[in-house]
C-alpha cells in the first residue's frame, strides 16, 4: 500500500479565501472536488503507465483500480489490486508450438482449455494432472506505476484546486450580479 498526503496549511487557506473572496464552505466544496478529481487522475496515470509497460489494454488494469472516499470527502484512497492476471484475460488464446499465445504474450508449456469456463493452464506434475492456471505477474510494475503517479499528485492537486477555486469565485460573482 502506498500512502500519500497533501496538506494545505491554515495560512494557505486563509490567503486563498482572501484572494478569491469566497466563503469557507465554497472553499471546502472546491477542495472536495479537487481531491476527488486528483484521485481519479492518479488512477488514470497508474493505469496508463502499467498498460504501456505490461503491453496490455488499459481496461484490464482499470478493473483492478478503485477510488474510495474517506470521511468528509477531503480524503481519498486509490487502491490497486496487485494479484496476478489470469492469461485468459489478456485476449484469445492460440496454440503455438510449445505453448500458447494470448494477445502479445507467450506462455511456455501452457495450453487452452475450453471446458469449465475456459482458461490457459500448465501442467505442474509429470502426469496429466495437476494443472495450474497460467498467470502474468503485475505486482512490481503496478507498485512502481502507482508510486510514479503519486509522485506527480501534489502538483496536480494544486493545479486542480486553483481551477476549482476559480469556479467557486465565478459562481459567487454571478450570484452577486443577480
Amino acid at each position: 500500500m502506498i500512502d500519500f498526503t497533501a496538506e494545505f496549511s491554515r495560512e494557505d487557506l486563509d490567503r486563498l479565501l482572501g484572494m478569491f473572496q469566497i466563503s469557507k464552505e465554497a472553499c471546502r466544496r472546491a477542495a472536495r472536488r479537487a481531491v476527488r478529481k486528483t484521485a481519479k487522475w492518479t488512477e488514470g496515470q497508474a493505469a496508463r503507465t502499467m498498460s504501456a509497460q505490461l503491453r496490455i489494454q488499459q481496461k484490464i488494469i482499470r478493473q483492478r483500480l478503485r477510488t474510495y472516499t474517506k470521511g468528509s470527502g477531503l480524503d481519498q484512497k486509490v487502491w490497486l489490486g496487485l494479484n496476478s492476471l489470469a492469461a485468459r484475460r489478456l485476449g484469445i488464446p492460440k496454440r503455438r508450438g510449445s505453448g500458447t499465445q494470448v494477445g502479445r504474450h507467450f506462455f511456455e508449456g501452457a495450453f487452452p482449455i475450453q471446458r469449465y469456463g475456459g482458461g490457459v493452464y500448465r501442467r505442474t506434475g509429470p502426469g496429466r494432472f495437476p494443472l495450474e492456471l497460467a498467470k502474468m505477474e503485475i505486482d512490481e510494475v503496478g507498485a512502481d506505476a502507482l508510486r510514479e503517479a503519486v509522485r506527480k499528485t501534489e502538483a496536480r492537486l494544486l493545479e486542480i484546486m486553483r481551477q476549482e477555486l476559480r469556479y467557486e469565485f465565478s459562481k459567487a460573482l454571478k450570484k452577486a450580479a443577480s
